[in-house]
């Protein structure tokens, strides 16, 4: 017997933001930081073996009040973007270009100290020039290859600290709670591979029927596992080429005494000749590491007087469908 394993699967991404600095604020002037919201639409996949990384153009926006003049806005001012809220994530935010400038300017996490009067590490400092009240500046966001991430959009959140430092040596701080959001879609993702040796029951040809019923478990059972790795819902539909029976040349036969027939077990189902059709057991995620599922072959005829042949077998085809995340009726198949 053999097995075949049909997998399809489906992704999705996400990605971070950016900050500045400029010329010094005077003592009137407000101080505040916006950042233009990201979205990513390259997708991205926790089954990939490669880390991902998508690059990206946001806008940082200092805000004046309605009395400025061409001349009050060019102030010193400055502000920072904060790392992701959510810590276990270990992604990474680099600035490509920032405000014009030249050549890659990579900032790893925790990132450099952005001065005495933040000092924060872990912050991209992005700068206004003379008269700018927009800066826009080019990213790349990385995440590890494995960081599991549930299916569906998501959503980053940063916060973004500001400092205008103002012509009395005052220095004025704020904090954007939120203030830079990256959405990026994460599909859901099924990796599937049979785990040990397909089920062999040996040279059965001189076995009777009668035999079969009598005989121990190590002779007409075969165990082995599927290993099911998940990042959401997926379905199971199982079929057999020969209608669980094993034929003389692999192929259907309608030829008797060319098939043998056995049961088959997966997710709380017998199939046999009798029972031949599975019905679709959705499942839930079961993470990027993984889980195994059972898989029980059990032999019920035997081979005597059948047409000989060493190469009865029958072809089991197994196919995962990953699903849309809410799905109610999903059972744990583990």
């Amino acid at each position: 017997m053999s097995m075949r394993h049909l997998v399809s699967a489906l992704i999705l991404c996400w990605s971070s933001a950016v900050l500045a600095q400029g010329p010094r604020p005077r003592i009137f002037d407000r101080c505040e930081v916006t950042f233009t919201p990201v979205i990513l639409s390259q997708p991205y996949n926790p089954m990939s073996p490669d880390d991902y990384v998508q690059s990206f153009t946001t806008t940082a926006n200092r805000h004046f009040t309605a009395g400025d003049n061409e001349e009050s806005r060019g102030l010193i001012y400055s502000a920072v973007l904060l790392k992701h809220g959510n810590y276990r994530l270990p992604t990474e935010l680099y600035v490509l270009d920032a405000g014009g400038s030249s050549g890659d300017v990579l900032y790893d996490r925790p990132g450099p100290v952005i001065g005495p009067e933040l000092g924060n590490h872990g912050e991209i400092e992005a700068r206004f020039d003379l008269g700018q009240t927009v800066n826009p500046v080019v990213m790349a966001i990385r995440i590890p290859a494995g960081t599991e991430i549930d299916p569906g959009t998501f959503q980053a959140e940063l916060d973004v600290k500001y400092a205008c430092n103002h012509d009395d040596e005052r220095t004025t701080r704020g904090m954007n709670n939120r203030g830079f959001v990256i959405h990026l879609p994460v599909s859901t993702a099924v990796q599937a591979s049979l785990v040990g040796a397909e089920p062999d029951f040996g040279e059965i040809g001189m076995l009777s029927d009668i035999d079969v019923a009598g005989a121990p478990p190590s002779t007409t059972r075969r165990d082995h596992y599927m290993r099911v790795a998940s990042t959401g819902p997926y379905e199971v539909m199982v079929v057999s080429q020969n209608s669980w029976r094993m034929t003389a040349t692999g192929a259907p036969t309608g030829n008797t005494a060319e098939r043998i027939a056995y049961r088959y077990e997966l997710l709380g189902q017998e199939l046999d000749s009798g029972r031949p059709n599975f019905t679709p057991v959705i499942c839930k995620a079961s993470g990027v590491s993984g889980e195994n599922i059972r898989l029980t072959a059990t032999l019920t005829e035997g081979g005597m007087g059948k047409v000989p042949s060493p190469v009865y077998r029958d072809i089991v085809t197994i196919t995962l469908t990953p699903l849309a995340a809410n799905q109610g009726d999903a059972q744990r198949c583990d």
